[in-house]
């Protein structure tokens, strides 16, 4: 699969209200046949989504989005980093660490404070740092995201490198796996890591279950694994370091039912099986429909994206087939999922 451009963007939860598509109903009709919500930027599609981009910014203050769910990627790669350092340094550690989240919506995503957490800091997904040769410095710890291929990840590793920076005592080797379903990859890296005799492993695990005997047997060797995104069925790691996923699923799923006023026909699109991150994503969001939305019915909620925009874009492709005219709303648990469903939805003519 070749790359998106940088302006494709990080998301990494998305709602998306979609209709019939290439209907003629009246401009103020929903595609449903229902009447259009309220403030809605055009019939037939309003999105709501995690984490940003140019593209999906710009969309946004065109109107054709109409909320953005966003985690700050910086502060999760910084405090990881500084997390991790700290248990070196036998100072006590909180057990789980989260870095928030916020709702951005047409009206406020100029705000200055805003505009930080949808303009994030990037770095390449490539790493200067060798595990093999001598320490530069007093700590040598390996950084190993889900993947290399999604800018959500470069922001993280810009968080990274910003508290190595501050530090001053610290080596980061970033490496991960190109795509998001390379448990091997992960588990080859953690032991490798363990072989070069660095001196802490930070990992995003792409599976809550698979990553537990590796990163134990790290710990039994003496090194302090700390778990960044999504955690681990283990209680040994030393930290876990992310966005309240099932709370941004929360904020996802107030807003779908403020656009929708209460009412509505959805599809999940799942991302993948034994993610911890957006498993919590989904709970939070569907948990959230069934308590304060209860007529908003779901259409499908077994179809899983897989870890590329292309595979989350097949997917897509599929539903829209298979349930048009049927369905009012999609919601995508991350970025490569939401960006297949956008291609999509363009592709049908969904789109405002």
């Amino acid at each position: 699969m070749s790359r998106p451009g940088k302006n494709i963007g990080i998301v990494l939860a998305a709602v998306v209200l979609v209709g019939c598509g290439g209907s003629d109903e009246g401009a103020g009709s929903a595609p449903g046949g229902s009447s259009a919500p309220a403030g809605s930027a055009n019939r037939g599609v309003v999105l709501i989504g995690f984490d940003a981009s140019e593209a999906l910014i710009g969309a946004l203050g065109q109107g054709r989005i109409q909320g953005l769910v966003v985690q700050n990627p910086i502060r999760i790669g910084e405090t990881s980093v500084k997390t991790l350092v700290k248990s070196l340094e036998k100072q006590p550690v909180e057990r789980r660490i989260s870095t928030g989240e916020a709702l951005v919506t047409p009206e406020n995503y100029k705000q200055p404070e805003i505009d930080k957490l949808i303009h994030p800091a990037r770095a390449e997904n490539v790493s200067n740092a060798s595990l093999s040769g001598p320490k530069s410095k007093k700590w040598k710890i390996i950084v190993i995201p889900k993947g290399t291929t999604h800018e959500f990840w470069e922001s993280v590793h810009a968080g990274a490198l910003k508290a190595a920076e501050e530090l001053g005592n610290v080596e980061i080797t970033w490496m991960g796996p190109q795509k998001e379903d390379d448990r091997t990859k992960q588990i080859e890296l953690i032991q490798s890591a363990v072989a070069a005799g660095v001196d802490g492993i930070a990992v995003a695990p792409l599976d809550a279950q698979a990553l537990v005997e590796p990163v134990e047997a790290a710990i039994a060797r003496g090194i302090p694994v700390l778990a960044f995104d999504s955690n681990l069925d283990s209680d040994r790691t030393v930290s876990y370091v992310a966005t309240d996923n099932y709370h941004g699923g929360v904020l996802a799923a107030r807003r779908l039912g403020e656009v929708l006023h209460g009412k509505g026909r959805l599809i999940l699109l799942r991302y993948a099986v034994g993610s911890e991150s957006t498993e919590q994503r989904e709970k939070g969001f569907t948990d959230t429909l069934a308590k304060e939305f209860p007529e908003i019915k779901m259409v499908s909620d077994s179809e899983y994206a897989g870890p590329t925009f292309d595979s989350a874009q097949q997917k897509a492709e599929s539903l829209l087939t298979r349930y048009r005219g049927q369905f009012d709303a999609v919601f995508c648990a991350n970025e490569s999922s939401t960006f297949g469903m956008m291609r999509a939805l363009e592709g049908a003519g969904m789109l405002p």
